[in-house]
């Protein structure tokens, strides 16, 4: 005689452990409003941007606020600065550094990070492009040499000689020529693209500002070259080779 059987659709222990397994695999799960928000960053800059250079290579510098709001976890691979003077293309600065908190001395390598939803990351980022492989070496090179004479001349002078010695001319003139080649922020109106590369590409953001140089902020960058004669900002760091902090505002085409 054949036993009756219960169907297992019927049975309301195997609909119970069902559920049970159900709740457990949705506890993991982020709440449902949060998968559903699109994937994207919001992204806020400080209103001052830092123009500086590096022997007339251009160095800028921006605080950077980059917040994920979206429902999932998103990497940002690359930030970066497109700069135009009066309307024409004058330069691509890609993020290389930032510094950690606002008190630290000196920066640190930026590389690709990941921001979990609500997350946010905020730095003073340092945009520049390096020198190109030869003109690294060659400038290495240059430094080597005038650092070398400076050193000369100081153990030459008298003891009780405080000021500052000049270096032999044709061991300055390079510094000179790599300066007035690469030297850019000459007056003008200036507009920059923030870019974020992030992944998901459909979460990347970019956003235009303004900003202006006067006649007197690019007299200022230029004096720096002043002090090459010296060794200052090639040789050693010179506390006047700074950034000159120029008001950032939003561009409205």
């Amino acid at each position: 005689m054949a036993i009756a059987t219960t169907p297992f659709y019927l049975d309301w222990t195997f609909w119970a452990a069902a559920l049970a397994l159900l709740a457990i695999v949705l506890s993991q799960l982020p709440p449902l409003h949060l998968l559903l928000r699109p994937k994207r960053l919001d992204v806020e800059v400080h209103s001052r941007i830092g123009v500086t250079h590096m022997v007339g290579n251009p160095n800028a510098s921006v605080v950077v606020s980059i917040r994920n709001t979206g429902g999932r976890e998103l990497r940002v691979r690359s930030l970066s600065l497109d700069v135009w003077r009066d309307g024409k293309p004058l330069a691509v600065l890609p993020a290389q550094n930032y510094f950690e908190t606002p008190s630290s001395q000196s920066s640190v390598l930026f590389v690709p990070l990941s921001l979990k939803p609500g997350e946010t990351w905020a730095h003073s980022v340092l945009f520049l492009n390096f020198f190109d492989r030869l003109t690294e070496k060659q400038f290495r090179e240059n430094v080597s040499a005038l650092k070398s004479n400076i050193r000369d001349k100081l153990r030459a002078r008298e003891e009780d000689d405080k000021n500052l010695v000049l270096a032999d001319a044709a061991l300055v003139e390079p510094f000179q020529r790599l300066f007035e080649k690469l030297f850019v922020w000459q007056p003008g109106e200036y507009v920059c693209e923030l870019e974020v590369n992030a992944e998901p590409g459909s979460a990347s953001y970019s956003k235009k500002y303004r900003f202006t140089l006067y006649e007197s902020d690019t007299s200022d960058l230029r004096q720096h070259c002043d002090d090459y004669k010296h060794g200052g900002g090639v040789v050693y760091t010179s506390e006047g080779h700074g950034s000159i902090y120029i008001p950032l505002t939003e561009h409205v085409a």
